[in-house]
Formats: C-alpha cells, structure tokens, sequence
C-alpha cells in the first residue's frame, strides 16, 4: 500500500511540474513577443538592434582559413631544450632545494626554521 501512495504522490508531482513548465514556456513565448513589438517600435530607447551589430540572420562567428606562413623552418622557434644530464632518479626522489629533505613541516609558522617549532 506504501508504494502505491508513493506513486501517487510522484505522479501528482508529475502533473504540478509539467503545469508549471508549461506556465514558464507561455511566460517566455509573451516576453518574447513584448520584445520583438518594442524592437519594431522607434519610440522605444535602446530596443532597437545596433546597425552594426550582425543580425540573426547574419553570422556573428566569420570562418576564415588561416593564412599560409612565410617563415622557413630554420627560422623557427628552436626544437626541443635538450637534457640537462642530470639524475633523474634523485630529482623525482627529491623535488624542492637540495639538502632541505626532511625539513618539511606543513606548518607555515615554522617555514625555513631548523626545528619544527622554533619561531626565532
């Protein structure tokens, strides 16, 4: 009996949303309606599209091809910085200044003193 009551429930639910959708859609459709007669009313200030401003019928997005470069490749940015030779391996271990491991505190208060704990 429960879930009879429950669905019940839903579908009225149901019906006061699809009242209130259609509501919100007549809402839109006059509001739309009362701009359009204002866009078409002289007398209205500032209804009016700007002249040049592109209308809906025209695209505001122009697609243009982009234009072929004239630079030869040597001319070009440099490939990629080669590898420094450097060990890899510690520098995953250890990002941050070398020989500060370990000194992390996650306490700002006690940030790039030597004892956690000691504000000198």
């Amino acid at each position: 009996m429960e879930h009879d009551e429950e669905a019940q429930r839903l579908e009225r639910e149901v019906e006061k949303l699809e009242e209130q959708s259609e509501r919100v859609g007549e809402h839109i459709e006059d509001a739309r309606e009362d701009w359009e007669s204002k866009e078409e009313d002289p007398a209205v200030p500032g209804a009016q599209p700007d002249p040049d401003e592109p209308t809906d019928e025209e695209s505001s997005v122009t697609e243009t091809t982009p234009e072929e470069s004239d630079q030869l490749p040597e001319e070009g940015p440099g490939g990629q910085v080669p590898d420094d030779g450097g060990d890899s391996e510690r520098d995953e271990d250890s990002p941050g200044t070398p020989g500060a491991e370990g000194t992390a505190t996650g306490n700002p208060d006690a940030a790039g003193s030597e004892e956690p704990g000691s504000n000198d």
